[in-house]
């Protein structure tokens, strides 16, 4: 055993040798005592009980002793082994081969022959092995007696579980039986005649029966054969006179063949100290996933300090029984007035939140207010309005109000009253603070619909549109059914604040009617898209133009000739009617600067203006008449006037039906315009798109192909031509 007075008390043992590092040794009993020099300076003592393996070193700098290495006396720092240091590079030696053999005699095993740097080596690494392997278990310990002291789960806790969360159940179609019903409360099967003679109800789906055996009220489910539920409920259990628990568990429930069954995952205990010098909490997770249901069948306790399987504090019900007991004497007894009501309301909130602000007593004042008044979903809001960040409540009810009007920010009481009569929430608050600012009644109908849908009134504030709230309601739930038959309510209102927004960038005059309410929202809110588009590619009309241009210039420069081609074909390929417009550009920069703002490639790639140098193909612009300048499409088309692609804004192809009916007809046109140099192009043009779908087919670019296909237009015969081409790629 190392006694450090005695250990100092010893003499130095001098060494003999003058080297960089010299070490003597000794033997004290059962302890190795070395002293250490470095270029002739004595730096330290180092000492080990051969029984322990504990080690110890006064440094001569410091004069104070510490547990570090031999070789960190020495002032290195290096991990695993480190012997090499010593006995390969010389850093330090033994003084003699009798101080070598006291360190062996005390350290090693009789019979076998150690480098004595190496034995050092080995008894501090077991020695700090044990020291870790102790404290682990020591942990380990002190976890178990922690678990092994939480109370079992209530018995009756499942039965609450599904109180709380509905208290449903149904009637199942019976396994293997016809006109036979199974009562999942029970498990007693029924004759379905028997049951609608009895209950005088018809047994179709989602009708509610009673059941004969048991009384409990039944939703009939003719197709499903399972329902699962999900949910969370926090429990708060007193250990002893030191400690409570908050246990976190998910919970599923299920409704089958054999009836319901309630499984539970517990996730987190929080252990509550009464006395505490730094945390009034700590936290253990479950290192089992949530999926995991039931009760653990590995290791007890299941729990740890580190969230592996990323457990989550939830929100969830609150078991009514042993609040006060647990709270009793920690920092969070508080709140057990609000807990103990809330959780006999059976209000979903997240209660650990809630205990995250204790010590703001005026925010847990007016959490009592509002649960004595029952304003449960408020409450629960509430609570979600706590900030993390700022570890505060920044809700929109003023908790430093002093009357029930200054803390709900609205005048009329009667305002007031009706959001618990609705057990309204935040939204429900806002849309009356709304009322009572403008003098606007609110319907009951619409304020169930804007808390249903978390709709708030920041639409009608922020762009000032003339309509009532009741008129939003209405024109959102039109709009749904006849445009938007498969969204919700919210997505709809979504669209439409979409769309007013859309065209206050646009400049329109929202206080007029017919901008704000438009008949087909739909049709309206896909024009303000295009119309926004097109303003978008106007803007990068301008401000790509001199990059396009110097691409184009450095083109015009490598393909010779192609802008002259453009020039020639003109009168072959310009086209017009009524409603479109095909343009030939007259520069490449023209080409460059439209694949730029439709962001497609038509602008970039070298392989069309290859293609218009030698008469290929030749890019041309579609654009609406009445619009020439925005650009819309672009055409890559061949002499014969088969069109190989048609792309718009970021590879899209817009209004493409319409447009096909316009290409056929200008496709007809330039057959008719065709002289006999143009039918010689449209020859080799056709060998060239052959040979290069006969290597895309050969090395297999299927992307590629399928893109040109769906573009593809024969000149000839568009129908006929189209699948044949199908059929050859």
């Amino acid at each position: 055993m190392i006694k450090k007075k005695e250990i100092a008390g010893i003499p130095i043992k001098m060494p003999k040798k003058q080297d960089k590092g010299v070490i003597t040794a000794r033997a004290a009993g059962k302890v190795l005592v070395l002293d250490c020099f470095q270029d002739g300076a004595y730096i330290g003592r180092y000492c080990m009980d051969a029984e322990t393996n504990r080690h110890q070193s006064w440094d001569a700098k410091t004069r104070e002793w510490s547990e570090i290495k031999l070789m960190t006396l020495f002032g290195y720092s290096v991990t695993g082994y480190y012997s090499s240091w010593f006995w390969h590079e010389g850093e330090a030696c033994f003084d003699s081969g009798q101080d070598k053999e006291t360190v062996r005699r005390l350290l090693d095993t009789p019979g076998k022959e150690k480098n004595p740097f190496r034995l050092i080596e080995e008894r501090e690494s077991q020695y700090n092995q044990d020291k870790k392997d102790q404290y682990e278990n020591r942990k380990w310990e002190r976890m178990t007696d922690q678990m092994n002291r939480v109370p079992p789960l209530p018995r009756d806790i499942r039965e609450w579980i599904h109180e709380s969360s509905g208290g449903e159940d149904y009637l199942f179609r019976a396994t293997g039986g016809k006109g036979r019903w199974f009562c999942t409360a029970c498990r007693t099967e029924h004759a379905g005649k028997d049951l609608e003679e009895k209950t005088g109800a018809v047994l179709q789906e989602d009708s509610l029966v009673s059941c004969p055996a048991c009384g409990r009220r039944l939703k009939v489910k003719t197709k499903k054969r399972v329902i699962r539920k999900e949910t969370h409920i926090i429990l708060l259990q007193n250990m002893d006179q030191k400690d409570s628990v908050e246990r976190q568990i998910d919970v599923r429930i299920t409704w089958d063949k054999e009836g319901r069954h309630v499984e539970l995952s517990e996730g987190i205990r929080l252990i509550i100290h009464r006395t505490y010098r730094t945390y009034p909490c700590e936290i253990y997770y479950s290192q089992r996933i949530k999926k995991q249901w039931g009760e653990s069948r590995y290791r007890e306790p299941d729990f740890g300090r580190t969230n592996q399987a990323n457990r989550r504090f939830r929100e969830g019900y609150l078991y009514p029984e042993g609040i006060r007991e647990a709270l009793a004497g920690t920092v969070f007894q508080p709140w057990e007035q609000v807990f103990e009501r809330a959780a006999q309301d059976r209000i979903l909130m997240d209660y650990n939140m809630a205990m995250r602000v204790t010590e703001d007593r005026e925010f847990i004042g007016l959490c009592e207010y509002l649960i004595k008044g029952r304003f449960g979903r408020l409450l629960a809001e509430s609570i979600q309005g706590i900030s993390l960040y700022r570890t505060a409540y920044t809700g929109p009810l003023n908790k430093s109000g002093k009357t029930i009007e200054e803390v709900f920010g609205i005048r009329d009481r009667q305002k007031i009253n009706r959001i618990r009569d609705l057990n309204g929430g935040t939204v429900t608050l806002r849309w009356m603070r709304h009322s009572d600012r403008d003098g606007k009644k609110l319907s009951r109908d619409f304020l169930l619909w804007v808390e249903e849908n978390k709709l708030k009134p920041d639409v009608l504030d922020k762009y000032g549109v003339p309509l009532s709230p009741e008129q939003v309601m209405n024109y959102i739930r039109r709009q749904q059914k006849e445009s938007y038959p498969e969204k919700p309510d919210k997505d709809v209102m979504e669209q439409w604040q979409d769309y007013l927004d859309m065209c206050n960038k646009l400049g329109k005059d929202l206080s007029d009617l017919m901008v704000c309410r438009p008949r087909e929202l739909k049709r309206r809110h896909d024009e303000a898209v295009e119309e926004l588009r097109k303003q978008k590619a106007m803007e990068e009309l301008k401000q790509n133009r001199e990059k396009a241009e110097h691409m184009a210039q450095e083109m015009r420069e490598k393909f010779p000739g192609a802008e002259e081609n453009l020039e020639e074909v003109r009168g072959l390929l310009e086209y017009e009617d009524d409603t479109y417009r095909i343009l030939v550009p007259r520069s490449l920069s023209e080409i460059s600067q439209e694949g730029y703002t439709l962001h497609h490639c038509a602008g970039g790639s070298e392989r069309y203006f290859e293609r218009i140098m030698r008469h290929e193909t030749y890019i041309c612009f579609l654009r609406r008449t009445k619009e020439p300048d925005v650009p819309y499409y672009t055409i890559e088309v061949e002499p014969g006037g088969t069109i190989r692609q048609h792309r718009s804004f970021y590879d899209e192809e817009p209004g493409i039906r319409e447009l096909r009916g316009f290409l056929k007809k200008w496709q007809k046109v330039i057959r008719s315009r065709m002289k006999e140099e143009d039918r010689r192009r449209e020859k080799t043009s056709r060998r060239l798109r052959e040979a290069n779908i006969r290597e895309l087919k050969e090395k297999g670019n299927t992307r590629v192909l399928n893109g040109l296909m769906e573009d593809f237009m024969e000149a000839e015969d568009p129908v006929e031509a189209a699948g044949d081409q199908k059929e050859a790629v």
